[in-house]
């Protein structure tokens, strides 16, 4: 890593998972969980902030052998250290209603991520009424357990759903991101993402407002800690709010070029232990 400027005083280090602090699907280095280790024991406190549900979320958060809040869901929720629901933001039903309408108008089935907390609930829901593409059915049938067939939200409106979505070729999500952005007048924030490990892309589509930063910050606010306290790293574009916000923004170096470019400082590659040299700098009191 080369050599940065003087860094803040960092309170609160906010990490992305896959791309950022897994180097590959759950695993993350002895360095890296090293390295967090140091930085918990100097005061800095870790937070996980990533686009996936808090179940799959979990085997990373419980490798690093730290207390570890949880941001997942691209920001919609947020759990405590002991997995209780701190702050969830669903949908209004008529939006969803809409979200869902415009996914199967171009030939694809809603993916609709809620909060199980009670036992028994389902993580997510598909609409069994539209087309399932092959990276839907391989999504459901991964996730058998956690998963729940329903009518289209179209038909039935719902308030429990806190992330919407759907995967598709990695053009056609970005024709639909635009237009749910356009037509529905700033009411939803829609990222196309790599699909999962899957044959095609993720579009996730957030409440309007629901975001990594904001739960971040909210997080850091109930913590008593202050924006310019906070380093917030990524690779993604979902990942580029908590980058511009944070007192320090920080991109993997394999992270997409527009994220790079409106972060304050580009590290190593996450599936290099580009986390230890950050962390290390951190606790000196230097980036670089």
């Amino acid at each position: 890593m080369s050599p940065g400027p003087l860094a803040p005083s960092i309170r609160l280090l906010a990490l992305d998972i896959d791309g950022t602090l897994a180097a590959r699907g759950d695993h993350v280095t002895a360095r890296t969980r090293e390295a967090l280790g140091r930085a918990a024991s100097a005061g800095i406190s870790v937070v996980v902030a990533t686009g996936r549900r808090h179940r799959t979320a979990q085997p990373v958060v419980a490798s690093l052998g730290l207390p570890v809040p949880t941001i997942c869901l691209g920001g919609a929720l947020t759990k405590c250290e002991r997995g209780t629901t701190l702050a969830a933001r669903s949908f209004r039903p008529e939006i969803l209603a809409c979200v869902a309408e415009r996914i199967r108008a171009r030939g694809l089935a809603l993916v609709a991520q809620r909060d199980s907390q009670a036992p028994g609930e389902p993580d997510f829901l598909i609409d069994d009424e539209a087309p399932w593409n092959e990276s839907t059915r391989s999504y459901f049938d991964a996730n058998l357990r956690f998963a729940r067939r329903v009518r289209s939200p179209a038909r039935e409106p719902r308030g429990d759903v806190l992330v919407a979505g759907c995967f598709g070729p990695r053009e056609e999500l970005l024709a639909l991101a635009r237009e749910l952005e356009s037509s529905l007048s700033g009411a939803v924030a829609a990222h196309v993402l790599e699909g999962l490990g899957l044959p095609d892309h993720h579009c996730q589509i957030l409440p309007a407002g629901v975001s990594k930063w904001e739960a971040l910050e909210h997080l850091a606010a109930l913590r008593g800690i202050p924006p310019e306290a906070v380093c917030a790293v990524g690779d993604e574009v979902n990942d580029l709010e908590m980058i511009r916000g944070a007192g320090l923004g920080v991109a993997m170096g394999n992270a997409a070029p527009g994220v790079r470019a409106a972060a304050d400082l580009v590290i190593g590659r996450h599936d290099e232990d580009g986390l230890v040299g950050l962390v290390d700098g951190l606790l000196r009191g230097t980036v670089g």
